[in-house]
């Protein structure tokens, strides 16, 4: 693949993150110190709120990382 072609699609790649990273930081806030399956709950319609498609072992890792208080500010 041309090289060119990654560039175009970097602004896409780079906004898909910034929704990630406000939705797990909406969640940890609201949602910190809650189950896990609580926390994964509230991902997934935060991410749903903001149009995104995670993999359900992204969301996973992701609400047990909240639970056990190990994510950073996003």
């Amino acid at each position: 693949m041309d090289p060119a072609e990654y560039n175009k699609d970097i602004p896409s790649v780079q906004e898909h993150l910034k929704k990630f990273e406000r939705a797990v930081a909406n969640v940890r806030r609201t949602h910190g110190g809650r189950s896990m399956e609580e926390i994964r709950q509230a991902l997934l319609e935060e991410f749903d709120s903001m149009g995104l498609v995670v993999w359900s072992e992204v969301a996973d890792d992701t609400a047990r990382r909240i639970a056990g208080g190990l994510m950073g500010d996003a």
